[in-house]
């Protein structure tokens, strides 16, 4: 990593240390005195937020305001900001210090904007494809989430900065998020779901914690006695401050009694006049309300900021340090998944380009991550700065403003409208009326007269005849739940709570012909969505490509995917792009046969019908304000790509545990497949997933040869050494797996342990050692409730990904 700052050498340091390096004693010290001269009532008013992101100041005490951002992309609440790229693209990186690069980044522009709380690491796990979060977090891997969630927060907080660990825990997906319970195992639960808040606590300590909107077995993670007091409090000795999310606090004893310290954005349940009377009949006491109002005062004294002004006006806002940053972060992270000889682009021979698609400017996915920066670089901007003078650029977003559908009006007589009270369309309708077509957003107000605002549900009635022949898409938006039949057929079955998001399926069509439609639609609190409409998506994308253009075209890119309203917190999105993404692809690929295609998404997403016809394709997840120029150096061959996928492409979702695991059902989302979740599911079943965990492919190839395991005090050290075969420079990651060959429990053949990223010119050759320490091994026993190191033959395998395994050797545990 020539030419970059670092702190690598001083955060081991730390970590060496394993704890802060001030004297804890001190600002224990500092909060004790403090917390003795509060009034109770200053106390009460102390665990509730205030203004949305704020804890209040107590000026008498020299208390000052502490405020707050959202993350973990970026400093996002306190307008434009530098936006990285999302969390799955840094950890595709497998590189430590651009992550440590990152943290020390996110520290300083926290710093710009007077920021003293950062609302992130994430570390949920990518359990499910479709989770409207999984970009903001690292994948599927609790190992690599683990220590890039360790690295980021050392990196923060050394800056005096604190973080704040979310979402805790099993918070895996977002559709109902306020109201599902996610039913797991405890053994399930401490090896793979809590690893990674297990190391951010106790190697990272991180200052802050976060609770999850969901339930845990059935209990709210904000009042869930097992998670905050039993395994945070009294396993891992955890003293920092556990706040809720915004608006997960569901009840006022159970969550002070159970561990809530701080209820955010502002105090609904733990509020003075509720919490006075249960202090007044001892249900709880001031004792307890203290240790809550100590921890905020020990993060306060901890970081040192009642001692001078938060913000750091040297540090610009728009800091170019930042954006150099993003820019390494992008290049290290996308992950080139095919190249059939097209790529690298020849910048003497490729004069002509044309990109197409939607995704020409997609920087984010959406919802409290999503940031906006003072600058940002579009794919055709990208390219004309990369390929230079000599390079023509076009480019054309064909049909990608599906929200058109909802513009149709050529029903047979229009719909008749029934309105009904509550969400099971029951009784007599409120309201019968005809209408034109399904296109409504009442957000909280009745949708007519008698008709309440909240808790109603509608059925339309009636018929359309199709206006051509051909392919049409079917879009459906809703929030909450809607599910349709086309002449008698269910085609769709979204019936749950959720945000607002738009289903789409397609259906061929025959011009002229009658259709019968029936759509059901049941509001179920908060806003209310209904939408449903209908695109001759063939016919207008044979309308609307450059036909000649594409066919004379050097290069083609189709930017596909999702983006921040489609990909989004609060609901989930579909597995499969949509439709008329997949008949761009399919088109452009007719008319060029030197198509690329790139993807945005923050998971597998169905290459099902395009992917062997395409030449190349790139995941470039959300890569930031500068993504692009990254994405465009690797086109060029200028970057030699180097990104490792850090969640598991299947073939098809059909037949994998992927599609038993989601939706929710009856209100719990039931993680069956236990241990073996992503690649461990693959491995377990001898499934070949389409792109395996850890894959990534380069523009020069390596070999890995030689693997000796030596014994370390507190377990082995692999060794191997690999060489750069091909004829560019380039960098690989070493992926070391371990496994017990046999064991007494249900195990993963092989988990993650280890990785080195190593730079290689071309036919060099370099001796890489990666440790495996032995307590990555254990496994966890309900029954004592303790880990369990397991004597038995032990194989270290050695590859370049989960499925491309070159070496390996077995030890033997005693």
């Amino acid at each position: 990593m020539n030419g970059r700052m670092t702190l690598l050498p001083l955060l081991l340091f730390i970590a060496a240390q394993d704890k802060f390096p001030d004297v804890p004693a001190f600002y224990v010290r500092q909060a004790e005195q403090t917390l003795g001269r509060m009034t109770v009532d200053e106390k009460l008013t102390y665990i509730g937020g205030e203004d949305s992101m704020f804890i209040r100041a107590i000026p008498r005490l020299g208390l000052p305001r502490i405020k707050m951002s959202d993350g973990p992309v970026g400093v996002r609440t306190w307008g434009s900001a530098p936006a990285y790229p999302a969390g799955t693209c840094l950890a595709s990186t497998f590189d430590p210090e651009l992550v440590q690069q990152f943290g020390f980044s996110i520290a300083r522009d926290a710093r710009a904007r007077g920021v003293n709380i950062w609302l992130a690491p994430g570390v949920n796990l990518a359990r499910i494809t479709q989770n409207g979060r999984n970009f903001e977090y690292e994948g599927e891997d609790p190992y690599l989430t683990a220590r890039n969630a360790v690295t980021i927060i050392k990196a923060v907080q050394w800056q005096e900065v604190s973080t704040t660990v979310k979402h805790f825990a099993a918070n895996d997906h977002e559709n109902d998020r306020n109201s599902d319970s996610s039913e797991v195992d405890e053994r399930t639960l401490r090896e793979i779901y809590l690893r990674p808040f297990e190391a951010a606590i106790r190697e990272g300590m991180s200052g802050a914690a976060m609770c999850g909107y969901n339930k845990v077995n059935g209990i709210y993670c904000s009042e869930n006695e097992w998670l905050l007091r039993k395994v945070l409090r009294q396993d891992w000795g955890y003293e920092g401050v556990m706040m809720s999310d915004w608006g997960a606090a569901h009840s006022t004893l159970n969550d002070f009694q159970n561990g809530l310290d701080l209820e955010m954005p502002d105090a609904a349940f733990m509020t003075p006049a509720k919490l006075k009377p249960l202090l007044a009949s001892g249900q709880i006491t001031e004792a307890q309300l203290d240790e809550k109002v100590r921890r905020i005062l020990q993060l306060i004294y901890r970081f040192h900021w009642t001692e001078r002004p938060q913000e750091d006006p040297s540090i610009p806002r728009d800091n170019p340090a930042s954006d150099k940053v993003a820019l390494q972060i992008a290049r290290e992270g996308t992950v080139l998944l095919k190249n059939d000889g097209v790529l690298p682009l020849d910048k003497t021979r490729v004069h002509k380009i044309v990109v197409l698609g939607p995704g020409n400017r997609v920087i984010n996915g959406g919802g409290s991550s999503t940031t906006h920066p003072f600058h940002s670089v579009s794919i055709d901007e990208g390219i004309k700065q990369i390929g230079g003078d000599g390079v023509q650029v076009a480019y054309y977003p064909v049909i990608g403003k599906i929200n058109e559908a909802f513009e149709f009006k050529g029903y047979e007589n229009g719909l008749k409208a029934e309105y009904f009270a509550g969400k099971k369309l029951e009784g007599a309708p409120l309201q019968t009326r005809q209408e034109t077509g399904i296109d409504y957003e009442w957000g909280g107000n009745p949708p007519g007269p008698g008709v309440p605002g909240i808790d109603f549900s509608t059925r339309w009635t009636g018929s359309f005849r199709a206006p051509a022949d051909g392919i049409f898409v079917f879009a459906a938006r809703s929030d909450d739940g809607i599910r349709i039949w086309i002449d008698g057929n269910k085609v769709l079955d979204s019936w749950i709570d959720r945000g607002a998001v738009t289903d789409t399926f397609r259906l061929t069509l025959k011009k002229g012909q009658l259709y019968g439609l029936k759509v059901e639609f049941y509001q179920g609190g908060g806003d209310a969505v209904a939408k449903f409409g209908m695109l001759p998506v063939e016919q207008l994308l044979n309308q609307s490509l450059p036909t000649a253009e594409l066919k004379a075209a050097d290069a083609v890119v189709v930017s596909v995917g999702f983006d921040e309203v489609s990909e989004s917190e609060g609901m989930d999105r579909p597995y499969s792009l949509p439709t008329e993404q997949v008949l761009l692809i399919q088109n452009a690929i007719k008319l060029n046969p030197r198509t690329i295609v790139v993807n945005h998404s923050g998971a597998a997403i169905d290459t099902k019908g395009w992917l062997d016809h395409t030449p190349a394709f790139i995941q470039a997840w959300y890569p930031g304000q500068s993504g692009n120029q990254a994405l465009a150096e690797i086109l060029f061959g200028d970057v030699n790509p180097s990104g490792k996928l850090v969640t598991t492409f299947p073939v098809d979702i059909k037949g994998t545990y992927y599609e038993s695991a989601y939706p929710p059902k009856a209100g719990k989302i039931v993680y069956r497949e236990g241990l073996f979740m992503g690649y461990r599911w693959f491995d377990k079943n001898r499934v070949t997933p389409r792109f395996a965990f850890g894959s990534g492919l380069s523009y020069t190839t390596f070999k890995l040869s030689g693997l000796k395991l030596s014994t370390l005090s507190n377990g082995v050290e692999a060794t191997t050494t690999i060489t750069n075969t091909g004829s560019r420079a380039g960098t690989e990651v070493i992926q070391l797996y371990a496994g017990y060959d046999k064991s007494r429990v249900a195990r993963a053949a092989r988990e993650l342990k280890g990785y080195r990223r190593v730079e290689l010119a071309p036919g060099e050759s370099k001796t890489v050692s990666i440790p495996l320490e032995q307590h990555a091994l254990d496994y966890w026993d309900t029954p004592t409730q303790k880990w369990v190191t397991e004597r038995g033959n032990v194989t270290v395998w050695l590859g370049t990904s989960s499925r491309d395994l070159a070496l390996h050797k077995t030890y033997t545990v005693r």
